[in-house]
């Protein structure tokens, strides 16, 4: 947590000074009210008024540097917490295809949420109460030594057992933090499964059922929400019953020292009021620091991969070659080979269909050349390197991966298409001609900045097949690696998406069917059979 901070050293830094300025502020006020209550036992009308006079101004201040502290805390927190979130981003894709998917999204989506607002909750907004309860503390402190040595001396011993008494609770909390986090990314992950699937509850007619299976899960953590509410008061409340004994012995040993004639009667009013300064913040300060060190093991889930990618590239201008030599494939636990051996020379340009039954290794051919699979036998080379000396990010510089039902975003087309990149407009109009899509994008209402609905349910399935197409064509990708992608087209709508990467005489194809049309057989320069 503390790099966040540093990151932000000079704000963090005029944060922490500004709070200690109202700290100061807080015990002046104290103090003065000594001044303000010995002049009335004066009867000393002037002086009582010109303490009246500094009270007040010492009020606005402190109000006026209260508010700036709020801000700039506020400000703080927030980029806190976008680097944080871009941190964990950073984290869950720095890793492989596998990596990614140790967790459901629903998971992710709750670090980036929940999590986030735990952390800012109990982490970084902790910190600063902790830099608050210590200025309080030490001005106040600071206030009593200068009335009396034997009142700081009875203060630190109180406060001892103040801070101690909340820190038996500590594993507790942490625990119930731990629980909470977990039942969040639970519940997180089963609405989302839920809501995406309305379209099929719907078509039942049981979408009432949705009440039904959101209750239980949101059941569930409304309780570990209950039981960690349920630990921080009771935290809390062992915190107050040390503070109340000690602000009444501070105020019992003030008495005899008045009596006793060692410090002025209007010391009263400001050593109770320094008392319960100390102790209503050292009553917290247990439950604070407690919720404060919990949250360090919530940090400890966000960790990157344990080693990086391989670092071997494909030269920006290599054309690339595929070569396959006795590969196969057995998934972990798995009796029997996914995809037995086989051996495939593949030359640039070259049409290249992949056909056979379901379940002879199509798909798993694919995304072991995706590189998504790494643990496969035998040889393959892309551009004469071994594939897994290559680094993810240059083979997918060369190689797109286009899947049955490829996700679209929700947004524009445009955004669909540049992903955050630059493209002009001739770019993607030359991209969209070339994946046979540019007609139907210029028939829509706003052309490109069309939006296209929750799941882009504006294109069909051989639209959205052309839309993946085109975002390869726009970042000159040499390799496609098409899976089962017309398989669920009538013919008609078939053979258009296959004519759109057919046609492109520079770009490698790999198509991957349980049916090849016969109309386009001939296209595909060889035809291998698995099987």
């Amino acid at each position: 947590m503390r790099r966040y901070f540093m990151h932000h050293m000079l704000l963090t830094l005029c944060v922490t000074l500004l709070i200690m300025g109202t700290s100061f502020l807080r015990v002046a006020v104290a103090l003065v009210n000594t001044y303000v209550l010995n002049s009335l036992v004066q009867r000393n009308v002037s002086l009582f008024l010109k303490f009246i006079i500094l009270n007040i101004t010492l009020y606005v201040v402190f109000s006026g540097v209260l508010l700036l502290t709020m801000y700039l805390e506020g400000v703080l927190m927030q980029k806190m917490s976008l680097d944080l979130r871009l941190d964990i981003t950073r984290n869950i894709t720095a890793g492989g295809y596998a990596f990614f998917h140790r967790y459901d999204t629903g998971t992710y989506g709750s670090w980036l949420t929940n999590d986030v607002n735990l952390i800012e909750t109990q982490g970084f907004d902790n910190f600063f109460n902790v830099v608050q309860i210590g200025s309080d503390t030490l001005f106040a402190s600071a206030a009593l030594l200068s009335f009396h040595w034997s009142l700081i001396a009875v203060a630190l011993f109180l406060a001892f057992l103040t801070i101690v008494l909340p820190q038996l609770g500590a594993k507790k909390m942490q625990r119930a933090n731990m629980n909470l986090t977990k039942g969040n990314e639970a519940f997180l992950e089963k609405v989302q499964s839920l809501l995406k699937g309305f379209d099929t509850l719907f078509a039942l007619n049981v979408q009432n059922k949705l009440v039904e299976q959101i209750k239980k899960p949101a059941q569930e953590l409304a309780g570990l929400k209950v039981r960690q509410n349920t630990t921080i008061a009771q935290l809390t409340m062992l915190g107050q019953l040390a503070s109340i004994v000690s602000q009444l012995a501070m105020i019992g040993w003030s008495g005899v020292l008045i009596l006793r004639n060692l410090i002025p009667i209007g010391a009263i009013l400001s050593t109770g009021s320094l008392a319960g300064t100390i102790f209503v913040n050292l009553a917290s300060f247990g439950p604070v620091l407690a919720q404060f060190k919990s949250v360090k093991p919530v940090f400890e889930k966000y960790v990157g991969p344990a080693g990086g990618e391989s670092h071997g590239t494909i030269g920006k201008d290599t054309s690339v070659d595929i070569a396959l030599q006795q590969v196969s494939y057995q998934y972990p636990g798995s009796a029997a080979p996914a995809l037995k051996p086989m051996s495939l020379v593949i030359t640039p340009g070259e049409k290249v269909a992949i056909v056979g039954p379901s379940g002879v290794g199509k798909s798993t051919l694919l995304n072991i050349l995706d590189g998504k699979l790494t643990g496969y036998q035998g040889n393959v080379l892309v551009a004469g390197k071994p594939l897994n000396s290559i680094a993810g990010n240059s083979l997918r510089d060369k190689v797109l991966y286009v899947d049955q039902m490829p996700y679209v975003f929700n947004g524009t087309v445009r955004e669909n298409l540049t992903m955050g990149d630059h493209f002009t407009d001739a770019e993607i109009h030359d991209a969209l001609t070339k994946a046979d899509l540019a007609e139907f994008v210029a028939n829509l209402p706003q052309g490109l900045d069309t939006p296209v609905g929750e799941d882009g349910r504006l294109f069909s399935g051989g639209q959205r097949q052309r839309l993946a197409i085109a975002r390869g064509v726009l970042r000159h990708r040499q390799v496609l690696l098409v899976d089962e992608g017309t398989s669920s087209l009538d013919e008609e709508s078939a053979l258009k998406v296959e004519d759109s990467f057919l046609k492109q005489k520079e770009l490698t194809v790999i198509f991957v069917t349980h049916q090849l049309h016969a109309a386009n057989e001939k296209q595909f320069n060889q035809v291998v059979t698995l099987g």
